[in-house]
């Protein structure tokens, strides 16, 4: 089972054990969550008082013309913002080392997990070119790395997301001889990403969310109809407190 301690224990390993180690850099879900509220009102306060401004400055203008300003300024400054807690944050390294009785342990500042092989129930990897989500779930946790070099991610590199990849790849014999593939119909393509998907371990019982069972265009549809909902919803706000 996994468990957490901090630094302190076992700093004196012998590494000479290690059969395998990855380094790289990236953050867990928890400061990635920390960072995204950090954001909010710094993104709100750009949002409102840009949409002041324009309504102010370009009064007789298209009413969207504000609103696209408005989003346009609220992205580029959320990552500008996104980008400096980055480079502010100084302890980003990831270090996973297997030993030669495939005991994985994986260390995230004052963070440690221990776990075997046959403790894992379930992996994860999902993202896009620029930005991989690997959750390891045993019995006991779950262990979330985040590692990305994308304007919403730009606390990696390109050679951090191929480490982490050179990780999976390393576990993928064991996962192909233990584990189930978990098809998400919802795939676009899943061979983007190399070693993309979800892995339960044989045994388990696999669990479909109404979104795995939906076909891409399904998905493309629910998220149009919803961004369509959403985009009246503030309008129908915007032109009642700014355009009135």
């Amino acid at each position: 089972m996994i468990s957490g301690y901090g630094l302190g224990t076992n700093v004196n390993l012998t590494y000479k054990k290690w059969k395998k180690e990855f380094r790289f850099q990236g953050l867990d879900a928890k400061t990635e969550l920390q960072i995204s509220l950090w954001l909010v009102i710094p993104a709100l306060i750009m949002m409102f008082g840009t949409l002041y401004l324009s309504h102010q400055i370009f009064s007789n203008a298209f009413f969207l013309f504000p609103i696209i300003i408005a989003a346009l300024i609220t992205i580029l400054g959320s990552i500008t913002l996104l980008q400096i807690i980055s480079n502010k944050i100084n302890d980003k390294e990831w270090i996973i080392r297997i030993s030669k009785q495939e005991t994985i342990n994986a260390r995230f500042r004052n963070n440690v997990y221990d776990f075997n092989l046959t403790d894992i129930v379930m992996i994860k990897n999902m993202g896009n070119k620029g930005v991989r989500y690997l959750t390891i779930k045993t019995n006991g946790r779950l262990l979330n790395i985040r590692v990305g070099h994308t304007g919403f991610a730009p606390f990696s590199t390109e050679a951090d997301i191929t480490e982490l990849d050179a990780f999976i790849a390393y576990l993928r014999p064991y996962i192909d001889q233990n584990f189930n593939t978990k098809v998400l119909k919802n795939a676009i393509n899943p061979n983007v990403i190399p070693n993309f998907g979800v892995f339960v371990r044989k045994g388990e019982k696999i669990k479909y969310s109404i979104i795995n069972r939906m076909e891409p265009w399904q998905v493309i549809a629910m998220i149009l109809s919803i961004g369509i909902i959403t985009m009246i919803i503030f309008f129908s706000v915007m032109e009642y407190y700014f355009f009135k």
